[in-house]
């Protein structure tokens, strides 16, 4: 196992961001190709010192020093979000949108999303300089993309837009509600479900989040699967899980993403040449 980081400057970012890129042990021996996962929220991924804030990782360092027998072996790309809150949420959302804050929420009246504009930097810039400098798998068959919450938001825009780079997709209590009317002008006009290979969501029943409450988080995820099936993606496919209970954090999370990780890379191997 190896981590090596790098910081990008972006045309539609103020600050840098970092991408810290896993490779799994056996990586420098094997001399094969590796399937790929693009992750967004890099900084909570690894381990807690590199979380903001205080808040707690995936720890999937620690996981994998323990458990790695049991996971795909794949390189992991993390990309750090910005550290303001309100300026993530526009990073990671695709669309813009003027809103009526109800009392008692506080967030953005007016969100100019980016989320489109930085998923071009993923697979034009960034893919790009990954797949030249590691042995990966480049085609969008062996790539993946996950986030939860907003960036939940950002994995499921991309599931409907972005198959020609991506097709296999886990998005973890994506934050979906305040979007509805803009999601469904995507789902009018987006490329079909035929080329994704898996794609996994979740949800909890007691989440809570700065702009959306825990029905809503639960109503935007029941939607989306349905959407889902109704374009053809069975359960050889697609995997939805409703987690009695759980909340909108990081530590419940890291419970779920090794699963998720398994089910959508579940057919992967590296490859000898």
């Amino acid at each position: 196992m190896h981590i090596i980081e790098k910081k990008y400057q972006l045309d539609i970012t103020s600050e840098p961001l970092t991408v810290r890129v896993f490779l799994p042990d056996g990586y420098e021996e094997s001399g094969g190709r590796y399937p790929v996962v693009y992750m967004n929220d890099g900084q909570d991924v690894f381990m807690d010192s590199q979380a903001y804030g205080g808040s707690e990782s995936l720890r999937f360092v620690r996981y994998y020093q323990d458990y790695s027998l049991f996971l795909p072996r794949v390189i992991i790309v993390a990309v750090s979000a910005p550290r303001v809150p309100a300026v993530r949420t526009a990073l990671y959302s695709p669309y813009t949108k003027d809103f009526a804050v109800p009392a008692g929420k506080k967030f953005e009246p007016h969100i100019e999303g980016k989320g489109d504009a930085y998923l071009r930097w993923m697979t034009e810039i960034l893919k790009k300089d990954i797949d030249g400098t590691y042995r990966t798998y480049p085609d969008a068959d062996y790539t993946a993309l996950c986030g939860y919450s907003t960036g939940g938001l950002n994995s499921v825009y991309a599931s409907m837009m972005y198959q020609t780079c991506f097709r296999r997709f886990i998005a973890m209590s994506p934050a979906l509600a305040i979007w509805t009317d803009k999601l469904e002008e995507t789902m009018k006009t987006c490329r079909g479900m035929d080329k994704i290979l898996y794609l996994y969501l979740d949800v909890g029943t007691n989440e809570s989040g700065r702009m959306t409450t825990a029905p809503e988080f639960l109503e935007g995820s029941s939607a989306i699967a349905e959407f889902y099936r109704n374009q053809g993606l069975d359960d050889s496919r697609f995997k939805f899980n409703i987690y009695p209970g759980a909340v909108h954090s990081q530590a419940e999370w890291r419970k779920r993403f090794p699963d998720a990780l398994r089910w959508v890379f579940r057919d992967c191997t590296v490859s000898t040449k």
